[in-house]
């Protein structure tokens, strides 16, 4: 298992590097400047971008054979899954990690950016989500479909991410009055759905990968 986990992680470790540059300078920019949008775009898309970026390693891998490769090592199925599932919530973790730095310090040098201070949860809440959601379409679907389509299941996974975090967010606010702790319980259904969809994928996407023939 550990192999599997370095063999992911290296993967993902030349493009999240590249990423990574990107979002420091970014980051550098939207902290010297006022804007709610920017900071807005940068939780969700860098928690997003890490997220997309460990997922399509799984597409690189077998593309280049090493996907095939590793079913004759001395490892099961469920754990090449399982250290696919980890390694994308690391890199989610580190897209989280950028949001907070620079959403602290543009705090520090510029006051709450938001109407609100609970709305920096909320945009959290919907970064982390859609990452949620992305993965637990991902991976069953490349899966089931083969590796060709590889491109097409990530595009697809994003804008299932969106329409399930759009749906979720519209019933809430159309069940659930204003106000603050209704607020905090939106967030809290918004997070466990997405969580319970990742973890759900998980033993949906173990099924399908022990029926595939390769």
């Amino acid at each position: 298992m550990k192999g599997l986990m370095k063999n992911n992680f290296y993967a993902t470790l030349p493009s999240a590097k590249a990423l990574a540059i990107i979002m420091v300078l970014t980051g550098a920019f939207i902290t010297a400047v006022i804007s709610q949008t920017l900071l807005i775009s940068y939780i969700v898309l860098g928690i997003i971008g890490f997220a997309e970026i460990a997922v399509s390693i799984v597409k690189e891998e077998f593309s280049s054979k090493w996907g095939k490769y590793k079913l004759t090592l001395p490892v099961r199925r469920a754990q090449i899954i399982k250290s696919q599932f980890i390694n994308q919530l690391i890199w989610m973790s580190v897209g989280t990690l950028f949001a907070i730095t620079v959403t602290a310090l543009s705090w520090l040098l510029h006051g709450c950016p938001y109407d609100s201070p609970f709305d920096i949860v909320t945009t959290f809440v919907l970064g982390i989500s859609m990452s949620f959601f992305m993965g637990a379409v991902f991976f069953p679907l490349f899966y089931l479909n083969g590796e060709e389509r590889g491109h097409v299941f990530i595009s697809l996974s994003l804008v299932c991410a969106f329409i399930f975090c759009y749906t979720i967010v519209s019933l809430i606010n159309y069940l659930i009055e204003p106000g603050f702790n209704n607020r905090l319980l939106g967030n809290v259904i918004l997070l466990a759905a997405s969580a319970m969809a990742y973890i759900l994928s998980y033993p949906l996407t173990v099924r399908i990968f022990r029926r595939r023939e390769y």
